[in-house]
């Protein structure tokens, strides 16, 4: 299974195009689509709740193991900027730009389009991404199955390397999470690493909350085990769905903390907080408010950062977040109108 975001704007075509990649599933601030060729299987993350607000778009790239950045062939909205930004703080390992709605344009202004995303985007992680052109529109219907192939490329790639993943203790994050009658508790997520068994007793972190898994189903089907790459729905025994959020995670050992070092760099551009700021912290599919408790600089304090730059940043979180080392901080501000990213950081 490849998971992919589509990013962008309001205007940028992303649903429409997620409509014709696959059939409607889950939905929420994040609507998930999946579509079966075969032995491949495309699932697909589009954070409608995007740009309202910036936490559908982090948990969607969070969720992903390749990025789709959808522009409309119209040219670039108000939001493309700060989707760069982003994709340049987290630098997806796989990642493609599409010019949406290509049948309302003409080849020459698309590719003048082409140019000046890549004028933009350069020198950051989108720079070198591939660009497919498509439509949506039934006469049209230009790039969708090219899409489709790159993706089932992508696809044959990423199962040799999940096999690599199974070794490693079991790690389930929680995107989805609801009461079933006669079945109890049910979780949606995807399978990071490890295996998951039906029976098994894992733990809700950051909560710290024992549980077993009752009963596993892949794509609606009953299953004993599903390995990393899955994506499954777990009844889980122990807890009700109202004592879960999104972005806890099911495994057999986290770290959890509310006071972090992280090693961070500053977004390119409005990369720039002070200490003492209120910050809003994603790390995985979690959450938090945060304050800046410390800025460090080559070894001395300093009062505040500045764009494109490497810190160390004391942070304190307002709730316990669960982590493994490696995983992604996300610091941004969400009263700025424009661009609300501000770093990323690791432990």
């Amino acid at each position: 299974m490849v998971k992919v975001a589509l990013v962008g704007g309001e205007k940028s075509g992303k649903t429409t195009l997620a409509s014709k990649l696959g059939k409607k599933g889950t939905e929420s601030d994040i609507v998930l689509y999946d579509f079966v060729k075969g032995d491949n299987i495309i699932s697909i993350v589009d954070p409608i709740g995007y740009p309202k607000s910036p936490k559908p778009l982090v948990n969607a790239v969070n969720m992903a193991d390749v990025v789709v950045f959808c522009v409309d062939a119209a040219g670039l909205d108000a939001r493309a900027g700060e989707c760069i930004i982003l994709m340049d703080l987290v630098k997806p390992k796989h990642g493609i730009i599409t010019i949406t709605k290509t049948d309302t344009s003409n080849p020459y202004a698309v590719e003048e389009l082409k140019n000046k995303i890549k004028m933009i985007a350069k020198g950051t992680v989108v720079e070198n991404w591939e660009v497919i052109p498509t439509s949506t529109n039934v006469k049209a219907m230009e790039g969708i199955d090219k899409l489709k192939d790159v993706l089932f490329e992508y696809d044959n790639k990423l199962k040799e390397e999940h096999k690599t993943l199974l070794d490693k203790p079991v790690r389930i994050p929680i995107d989805h999470h609801f009461n079933v009658t006669g079945i109890g508790c049910v979780i949606l997520g995807y399978v990071d690493q490890g295996v998951v068994n039906a029976k098994e007793k894992l733990t809700v972190f950051p909560i710290k909350h024992e549980v077993e898994i009752r009963s596993i189903q892949m794509h609606d089907v009953d299953v004993k085990q599903a390995p990393a790459g899955a994506r499954v729905g777990l009844a889980i025994k122990g807890i009700q769905s109202k004592d879960l959020d999104r972005g806890h995670i099911i495994s057999a050992s986290e770290n959890v903390a509310e006071d972090f070092s992280l090693k961070c760099v500053t977004a390119k551009f409005k990369g720039e907080f002070k200490k003492g700021d209120k910050v809003h912290v994603y790390t995985g599919l979690q959450s938090t408010p945060g304050n800046i408790v410390k800025i460090i600089a080559n070894g001395n304090e300093v009062e505040e950062t500045k764009s494109s730059s490497a810190y160390e940043v004391v942070l304190k979180t307002d709730k316990e977040v669960a982590y493994s080392p490696g995983d992604r901080f996300i610091l941004s501000k969400l009263d700025d109108p424009k661009q609300r990213f501000l770093a990323t950081g690791t432990i």
